[in-house]
């Protein structure tokens, strides 16, 4: 089903309550989980991943069915390795797709009892659960920072606790030190040094209570601001001193014409008056991927030409997001060109005014987060299956009501998506 989304003024303003980060809930729920603490977590996300992995830690079940939840089926990997008897972890047709022989390969080599059911390298799993002594182990650094992530946190528990070398460029580094901080305050030490990161045994303690708002459902705030006329947007329950590495959309976004300031948990978002843009950008996504399709809409939109870089984990998220933004910008006018696999250079064609146009989403969420807002440049977008948002921001379309959109549709796309 389609949805059709259409502005009632090019001005926006509104103020935003958002739930917690994607990213730190499902981190917190794996800690939760190896701790044996069952206090509530505040605030936790609504996203679909993050229920899909609450429900598969509370589950008895034997066969785990994460559907197209990459996080869910990376943590659970590492967390059923250590913990449970025996589980079948599998998920969706895309799901099949993804690689996961690199954290597979290195849980084996810490003592895992791991077989591929159907193709080797991908899932599904046959998960044994059992003690694994840990110690030294390399892994791959330009590989999914999950993979990393879902070793680091139950490392712990190793016997010998864990020396990780890292062997190569690190990708979407932040993601790796957010994992760090939150077992940090949950009471674990670690060292990283250089290349190598040690994790001495311990247990986790339950310090963190509330999850902070979500800085990459924030990046299309920030999105909506930069394409609007005039606009104003305020966002409640945000840390200033957040760990997520999304955050540094407030730096990118000032570059496209947005202020932004934090104050007591509320951040707010401003269009800057006789704002000049600038014709050419050049930004390294290595540590922000996840921003990479806000950007790249953005930059379509406003007609600035831009290129961005260390998009090499692009490719493998739930769908090609290269190919993906290549085929949906390119109907917008704009060229775009794939480099080496990894990067992108955009150039925008002719203003989007008075056109309507119709995106396909890819089953993938942020697809269609980054692309609604463009309704606010054209005369309408039209989104083939827009509730692929419940996946990390499910109250997107309510929100985006909120700041004066007209949404057609999505009702019956509501009552599709639940089928």
């Amino acid at each position: 089903m389609n949805a059709k989304i259409e502005i009632t003024s090019p001005l926006i303003n509104g103020k935003i309550h958002l739930t917690g980060s994607k990213s730190i809930s499902n981190r917190l729920l794996i800690i939760q989980a190896l701790s044996g603490h069952k206090n509530v977590l505040k605030n936790l996300s609504d996203s679909d991943d993050t229920t899909v992995l609450q429900k598969a830690l509370s589950s008895q079940d034997t066969t785990i069915d994460v559907g197209i939840a990459g996080t869910a089926m990376r943590f659970l990997t590492a967390y059923y390795a250590l913990r449970g008897s025996e589980v079948i972890l599998t998920g969706a047709s895309r799901m099949k797709q993804r690689p996961i022989k690199g954290l597979v390969d290195a849980l084996c080599s810490l003592g895992a009892d791991i077989e591929y059911i159907e193709h080797k390298g991908f899932p599904p799993l046959k998960i044994k659960g059992g003690n694994l002594k840990g110690g030294l182990l390399q892994m791959k650094a330009d590989i999914s920072s999950q993979f990393i992530s879902a070793i680091l946190m139950i490392a712990p528990y190793f016997e010998k606790g864990i020396q990780l070398k890292l062997i190569g460029e690190v990708l979407s580094r932040p993601y790796i030190e957010m994992t760090l901080n939150l077992m940090e305050k949950q009471g674990v030490t670690y060292q990283w040094v250089g290349d190598t990161i040690s994790i001495i045994p311990g247990t986790y303690q339950n310090n963190i209570t509330r999850v902070e708002s979500d800085w990459s459902s924030i990046s299309y705030m920030f999105e909506l601001v930069a394409l609007s006329d005039s606009g104003c947007i305020q966002l409640t329950q945000v840390d200033e001193h957040s760990v997520q590495g999304d955050k540094e959309g407030m730096r990118y976004f000032d570059l496209l014409g947005v202020d932004s300031t934090i104050e007591e948990g509320v951040l707010t978002l401003r269009k800057r008056s006789g704002v000049e843009l600038p014709k050419f950008l050049e930004l390294d996504c290595l540590k922000t991927p996840d921003l990479a399709q806000t950007l790249a809409a953005t930059a379509c939109g406003l007609g600035v030409r831009m290129k961005l870089t260390g998009l090499k984990s692009l490719p493998i998220k739930e769908t090609d997001r290269l190919m993906a933004l290549k085929n949906e910008l390119e109907k917008c006018g704009a060229q775009v060109q794939i480099i080496n696999n990894e990067a992108l250079d955009i150039i925008p064609g002719v203003e989007l005014l008075n056109r309507s146009f119709n995106f396909e989403t890819y089953g993938d969420h942020r697809m269609a987060l980054s692309l609604a807002p463009l309704a606010l440049k054209a005369k309408s977008v039209t989104l083939n299956n827009p509730m692929v948002v419940n996946k990390s921001y499910k109250s997107y379309w309510e929100d985006l009501k909120i700041l004066s959109f007209n949404i057609h549709n999505l009702v019956t796309s509501i009552r599709e998506g639940k089928r």
